[in-house]
């Protein structure tokens, strides 16, 4: 066909040449036939990431308008609190249904609490219409609190999904293709919100509410037309009877501990939360500045909080559309021509040089840039670098392990970085004398992990060693002797269960297991 279509020395063929030329250099060998399953996931991502660049944006105007950006610092402490609850919540859910179903629950559950949250903000009493600001007024917490768990959630369930569906190989050719037009998403909804003074704020609360739903109505597409790419659930292997036998002995608490477990048992998922979580802090201390200098720049009325509004919204534009160009091209370039371990190194570098820069020009602007750089390259380089290394861990790992680091570790790690903000406040000037220098040192700290968790993974790889991969929620002593060994498992299997078909079950798991 390419003989027939383009022949040699056409200028078709020299432009179709050239393209394969400029994919394979971008994205290196990839399996073209992953593609589709690719883009569905990337379109899924770009359904969660929309709504929540919206809300999110939104998020810090509701909260300055209702409650006082001064308080901001201490709802991020009590976040944690709140997040510790949704992890416990999030450990017992795993247990209990496969994961699709828990997409279905949190994109439905998050929707009606958005909804209600929506039109509570249109009452002239409680809402925005009443510009009085007080830490009293419950209404600018719930909201925090909600977007903040929401865009937590709903990122760490997706990825965690993504590393079971894809390898090693296809993860480091296609991350960035999922995170480039995922990013159009956050570049719609951060449009969305610059356009709060043309639809009203509580308006367009409510639009970000009903795309929540999206997300499961996207999984349940993937259900239907990628089912043989489905990650395996234990529900898969064990009888339901066994699961509950399981979940019974090790109870509500155990299944909370269960993900922390994990963390402090395994060195390297312990450098993973370094890596995962340490740069909140910083980031936190730098946001923080840059939004306390541009409230202060508009104006506490009604009309300025539409304008900061706007600030926030372009904030999200100009970040999502340098994330959106670095994804697609340089993302999967970087990672491949420079390795997993050297990337690591990129994203703490200029964490560093950013906190030196903050601290000599202390100014919107130049905040603005440097935040929105960092956050750029957090979405397009960083996050993909560090969910590569999950990949080398046990499905536990993926799951409740992740959960913790990604929703109660970046939530703790945000904490960390309102108490340094929470002793200036409103003053910016006092702020970047106290928050330089334990940025800096985490910065540099940072560093140092991302040189230890690279060559960790490195090794893990070259081993082909998977961590975690000998847990078990139901250890029990075995018999020695195959012949007592399927003795054992005919007294605890079902009515229907035979000898020779236990013996025959059991040698197509040893085979799949040597495979």
């Amino acid at each position: 066909t390419t003989e027939l279509y383009c022949p040699p020395g056409s200028t078709l063929r020299r432009s179709v040449t050239m393209a394969f030329d400029l994919v394979y250099y971008l994205y290196g060998d990839i399996d073209f036939k992953t593609l589709p399953r690719v883009a569905y996931l990337s379109a899924t991502l770009f359904c969660i990431i929309g709504s929540f660049w919206l809300l999110d944006s939104l998020k810090d105007t509701v909260f300055a308008t209702i409650v006082g950006l001064e308080h901001q610092p201490r709802a991020k402490i009590v976040s944690v609190a709140f997040t510790l609850v949704v992890v416990f919540y999030y450990n017992r859910l795993l247990d209990r249904m496969q994961k699709t179903t828990l997409f279905y629950a949190i994109g439905f559950a998050y929707t009606v609490i958005f909804l209600l949250i929506a039109a509570a903000l249109q009452n002239d009493l409680i809402g925005m219409g009443n510009t009085e600001a007080s830490p009293y007024r419950l209404l600018g917490w719930v909201s925090y609190f909600a977007i903040e768990s929401y865009g937590s959630l709903a990122v760490a369930l997706f990825w965690a999904f993504t590393n079971s569906t894809l390898d090693l190989d296809e993860a480091k050719s296609s991350y960035g293709l999922i995170i480039a037009f995922a990013q159009l998403g956050a570049v719609l909804g951060s449009t969305l919100a610059t356009q709060a003074g043309r639809f009203g704020v509580a308006e367009l609360y409510g639009i970000g509410a009903l795309s929540c739903s999206t997300m499961a109505l996207m999984v349940r597409g993937y259900v239907t037309l990628f089912a043989e790419h489905m990650p395996r659930d234990p529900s898969d292997n064990e009888s339901r009877a066994s699961q509950s036998k399981v979940a019974a002995k090790k109870g509500d608490l155990a299944s909370l501990w269960d993900g922390l477990q994990l963390i402090l048992r395994y060195d390297y998922v312990l450098l993973i939360l370094g890596i995962s979580c340490l740069y909140e802090v910083v980031l936190t201390v730098l946001d923080y500045e840059m939004k306390v200098i541009g409230r202060a720049r508009y104006g506490a009325d009604q009309a300025a909080a539409e304008q900061f509004a706007a600030l926030m919204g372009h904030f999200g534009q100009v970040t999502n559309l340098m994330s959106f160009c670095f994804s697609l091209l340089g993302t999967s370039v970087v990672v491949r021509r420079m390795g997993l371990r050297r990337t690591l190194r990129v994203f703490p570098a200029l964490l560093t040089f950013a906190v030196l820069l903050s601290y000599f020009f202390p100014n919107l602007w130049v905040l603005f840039i440097s935040m929105s750089c960092l956050k750029a390259l957090t979405y397009a380089l960083n996050e993909p670098s560090k969910e590569m290394l999950y990949n080398p861990t046990s499905e536990a790992i993926k799951f409740k392990a992740k959960a913790w680091i990604d929703v109660f570790g970046a939530r703790s790690a945000k904490a960390l970085g309102s108490t340094i903000t929470n002793t200036a406040k409103n003053e910016p000037q006092l702020l970047v004398a106290y928050g330089s220098m334990p940025s800096l040192l985490i910065s540099l700290a940072l560093f140092g992990i991302s040189i230890l968790v690279g060559k960790q993974f490195e090794d893990l790889v070259a081993n082909g060693e998977v961590v975690g991969e000998e847990e078990s929620d139901t250890p029990t002593e075995r018999p020695d002797d195959e012949a007592g060994l399927i003795e054992l498992e005919l007294e605890n299997a079902g009515e229907d269960a035979t000898q020779d078909g236990i013996a025959e079950d059991r040698a197509a798991f040893v085979a799949a297991r040597a495979r």
